[in-house]
C-alpha cells in the first residue's frame, strides 16, 4: 500500500503486486520461500538428533555407531577401500554440538556410513544387507520429517472464494 497527497488528502493505494495475484498463486508463491528457508544449526539437530538415535536402536545398528578400528579388525585395506570414513557416533557427536548447517549434511554423513559398509563388505553380505536397512528407514524416517518440517514452517494462507 502507498500513500499518495491527492487533492491535499492522504489516499491510500493499493498498488503491490499481491493485491493482483489469486490466492492460490500466492500459496504457491509462499510455499516456494518455505522450501529455501534457512534452518539454524539448532533447529536441525533438535529434528534430527532423535531420527539418528531412532536408528542407533535398532539391533542392528551397533556395527555402525563407531569408527572402524581396521587394526583392531585386521582390515589392512580399509583405507584404500573407504576414502571417507564415517559412523553413526560422529553424527551424534556432531548434531549435539550443532555443526550440521543444512539438513542435506546430516544426509550426505548418514549416507555415507551406509556407503563404506556396503563398499567395503559388498552389498549381498550380512553387514551391506544391514547397512541398506538401516539406511531405507533413515530415509523414510527423514522424508516424513521433511513433510512436517514443511507443514511447521508454512504459513497459513487464508482462503479466497
Amino acid at each position: 500500500m502507498l500513500l499518495d497527497k491527492h487533492r491535499g488528502q492522504t489516499v491510500r493505494s493499493q498498488t503491490g503486486i499481491l493485491s493482483s495475484l489469486p490466492a492460490s498463486e500466492i500459496k504457491k508463491h509462499l510455499d516456494s520461500l518455505v522450501s529455501v528457508v534457512q534452518l539454524t544449526p539448532r533447529f536441525i539437530s533438535s529434528k534430527v538428533l532423535p531420527v539418528v538415535k531412532r536408528i542407533l536402536r535398532h539391533d542392528k545398528a551397533w556395527i555402525f555407531k563407531d569408527a572402524v578400528d581396521p587394526v583392531e579388525l585386521g582390515l589392512d585395506n580399509y583405507f584404500e577401500v573407504v576414502k571417507h570414513p564415517m559412523h553413526l557416533g560422529l553424527i551424534e557427536e556432531k548434531l549435539n554440538r550443532y555443526v550440521y548447517e543444512d539438513i542435506g549434511q546430516v544426509e550426505s554423513d548418514v549416507k555415507l556410513v551406509f556407503d563404506n559398509a556396503i563398499l567395503f563388505n559388498g552389498e549381498g553380505s550380512d553387514i551391506g544387507s544391514w547397512a541398506s536397512l538401516l539406511f531405507n528407514k533413515f530415509d523414510q524416517d527423514m522424508k516424513n520429517l521433511k513433510k512436517g518440517t514443511k507443514k511447521e514452517h508454512s504459513p497459513s494462507i487464508m482462503q479466497v472464494s
